[in-house]
């Protein structure tokens, strides 16, 4: 357990460090004051795309994943759209049917922009929850959102976009309440796959600000 609480202060405070960085680090034509989280680089040798000088945020990487329909979802075809992810699992014992009531307040509270919002919820537990268990867990929470995707995938892919991709914690841990451990944040991420927030997805005031946060991004397309 012990071993769980490092991994979980070691991304928050990563996270916290470089959200911090960022602050003043927004892109000329982004006005939503926002920053931009997760490690960034500087072009030193100027591209089709990008002058010397120019900063690279991070981005979260490509990925496709099965949902709960048993259709395949692929970042491309979503990339045009603001994105808010989690991940859980269906057999999690502790945080997560608290995370997803939560997640479902964040997303009836956007439902007017759900043209231009997605959410996702990656399962850390592959192995036991296929597609059929994924909208078994969407029924039993009344969840009817049709810009909302439950998403399974290879287990060793998921926990390495959770921890490289999305900046938190997703991993295997025999000594963690149901062999799993993951955040409880939830990620909101923009047109073009920057972090633009992280937010206590238990936490009633860090939700609030996630629902402001998504609207700046949704009023600024």
């Amino acid at each position: 357990m012990n071993k769980v609480f490092y991994l979980i202060g070691l991304v928050v405070f990563i996270t916290v460090v470089i959200s911090c960085n960022n602050d003043q680090n927004i892109s000329d034509d982004d006005h939503t004051d926002l920053p931009y989280i997760g490690q960034h680089d500087v072009v030193y040798q100027a591209t089709e795309d990008h002058e010397v000088g120019d900063t690279m945020y991070h981005t979260v990487p490509d990925f496709e994943y099965m949902t709960q329909d048993s259709t395949y979802l692929s970042s491309a075809e979503i990339d045009d759209k603001v994105w808010i992810a989690k991940f859980f699992f269906t057999h999690c014992p502790t945080i997560c049917p608290p995370m997803t009531a939560s997640m479902k307040k964040v997303n009836e509270a956007l439902a007017d922009h759900a043209d231009n919002l997605v959410f996702l919820s990656f399962s850390i537990d592959p192995e036991r929850d296929d597609p059929e268990r994924l909208q078994t867990y969407m029924d039993r929470h009344d969840i009817q959102a049709e810009n909302w995707y439950f998403l399974t995938g290879d287990e060793s892919a998921t926990h390495q976009l959770g921890v490289e991709g999305f900046q938190l914690l997703a991993t295997a841990d025999e000594d963690a309440p149901g062999g799993f451990a993951h955040s409880p944040n939830f990620v909101l991420v923009d047109e073009q796959q920057h972090i633009r927030g992280v937010y206590d997805g238990l936490d009633p005031v860090s939700r609030k600000s996630l629902i402001a946060d998504a609207k700046k991004l949704l009023d600024h397309e």
